[in-house]
């Protein structure tokens, strides 16, 4: 399994950047290759809250969340990923470092295909994947920051 990471750091209050994470169904407000995001369901935080969202490539998708530490962090399950990708469990968390929140991300994930979906990740997958995270993480700052 593939273990990507990325890490900003915020100038804003740590509540603040809590705040706008904790809205689950809210990604595509901060999210430039999210067109749109929403609830699903009755819950809106906590284990078990899911979203359906859909990509700027217009292929669309749910998460659901699997670990969820109120003022801290989540984590959650992409159903159904973009193939060939499998598995796909996705973290997000706050912290503090140099005065000021940082939020860190980071996403697991298999491929399909065996010996070809691990070509397919070595030389395309994992650098779309990294450009999205880095991507999310300055939406983020920008959002937060304004």
């Amino acid at each position: 399994m593939r273990a990507l990471t990325e890490r900003v750091e915020i100038h804003a209050t740590k509540e603040a950047v809590w705040d706008a994470l904790a809205d689950f169904g809210g990604v595509a407000d901060w999210a430039p290759y999210m067109k749109s995001s929403h609830l699903i369901g009755d819950l809106e935080t906590g284990i078990g809250t899911r979203r359906g969202m859909r990509h700027a490539w217009g292929f669309r998708f749910e998460e659901t969340v699997t670990r969820w530490d109120e003022g801290v962090g989540y984590s959650f399950d992409v159903l159904k990923a973009p193939y060939p990708m499998r598995d796909v469990r996705e973290s997000w968390a706050t912290g503090m470092e140099n005065g000021f929140p940082t939020v860190t991300t980071q996403v697991n994930y298999d491929m399909k295909l065996g010996p070809i979906g691990l070509l397919l990740d070595w030389l395309l997958v994992r650098f779309v994947v990294k450009r999205e995270m880095r991507a999310g993480l300055r939406g983020l700052k920008q959002y937060i920051e304004r």
